[in-house]
This record gives C-alpha cells, structure tokens and sequence, in this order.
C-alpha cells in the first residue's frame, strides 16, 4: 500500500532534546524540517508539530530552535527539574502529542508516530517518509541506524585513536545482519503514539533511555 493512501494518513511528531546545543540545533531542526515537508509534500502526512526540550540550558538553544522553526507547528519546552534524559524526552513527547488537532478535539482521531532524533544530529530529506514507509506494513516501532560524522568522532575520543575507531567499528558491524540490526539509537527512533503509551513512555534513566 503507498504511504499517499489517504486511508493511512498519519500525523507526525518529532521530539529533540538538547542541553547547550545553540551551535547546532538549527542545522538539526533544518534538517528535519526538510524531511518534513518532503513527507508534506508527498502527502504522507496530515499534521506535523516538532518540541524541543531544552535540557537544563545555559545557552540560546530554545531562543535558536524558535527561529528556526518559525511557520512550523512547535513547541519549545525550558526543562530545568529533569535528572535525566529519558524525563526530557519524555517531556517532549507529552508536548509534542498535545500540539496534535486529535488531542484537542479539533479532528477525528489519526495515528500518530513519535520521531525522536538528536540536538546534535542531522537527518536525511527521506527521514520521515522512509519511517512511514514502515507504518504502513504494519509495524509500531522503526529503530533506525547512526553514523557519526568527523566531529562526532573527535568528540567520543575516536578520531585519532585508530584502534578505538577500528573496535567500534567492528561492533557496529557485528550488529548488523542484512536489513535488519541490533542497534538502538535515540538520535534515530520512531514508534507509533498508541504503542508508546502502552509501554509507559521513556524511562527515568540517566543513560541509555533509547534501549531501556
């Protein structure tokens, strides 16, 4: 079935926390504007909102995020009680969903996907429509895959430590198998809104929220 069968016409949601990510949240948001107006485009989608919460900020992300958002349904959440990551996603999930006309009595009720990505990442123009993609067949969750860039990298400590970068490579490699893989990556996780719900959003959890 094509993702343009109005019968399966979706809403979108895309949550971003960030903590002092005012250096590159625009070109994240930028990039996933792009990918939603693509799906727009395509008509893969009904209504869109993208939240990004500011994880105990001391920079400009929220005020750069608004910017660069502008003309696009958002909302802007200043977290400064959360102890951790998965609270922070969790809290732009709640956002996000409330933006949704369903949610405020404004249209019939309409599946909806929650995307996650990362202050620091940049999607593809086929991010959401790729996703979508597997909506339509049925499944409630797309665990996408991440590459880190130069400066991603550096920042982990591989850049210049080719035995660090050769073992993590492997690992990577190791999870992979076919079409499928073991990878869980929060910069890159899709899963339908009733599905979410029903395992009981993001756990409070310091690390490694995506997985748990």
């Amino acid at each position: 079935m094509s993702i343009r069968d109005p019968r399966r016409l979706v809403d979108v949601v895309v949550v971003v926390p960030a903590r002092d990510e005012s250096l590159r949240i625009a070109t994240c948001l930028r990039s996933v504007r792009i990918s939603l107006q693509q799906a727009l485009t395509a008509g893969a989608v009904g209504h869109v909102a993208v939240a990004v919460v500011g994880h105990h900020c001391a920079d400009d992300t929220l005020g750069r995020a608004d910017r660069s958002l502008a003309g696009l349904p958002h909302v802007l959440v200043a977290d400064d009680t959360s102890a951790t990551v998965g609270d922070a996603r969790a809290q732009g999930v709640r956002a996000a969903l409330d933006l949704m006309p369903s949610r405020q009595g404004n249209a019939a009720p309409r599946e909806v996907w929650i995307l996650n990505t990362d202050a620091d990442s940049v999607v593809p123009s086929t991010w959401v429509t790729d996703v979508l993609a597997h909506a339509t067949a049925g499944h409630q969750a797309v665990v996408g895959m991440a590459r880190l860039s130069r400066a991603g990298l550096g920042a982990v400590g591989l850049h210049h430590n080719h035995g660090a970068a050769a073992a993590y490579r492997r690992i990577i490699r190791a999870g992979v198998h076919g079409r499928s893989h073991d990878h869980v990556y929060g910069a890159n996780l899709a899963v339908r809104a009733d599905a979410y719900a029903a395992i009981g959003e993001f756990p409070s959890v310091r690390v490694g929220e995506d997985r748990a």
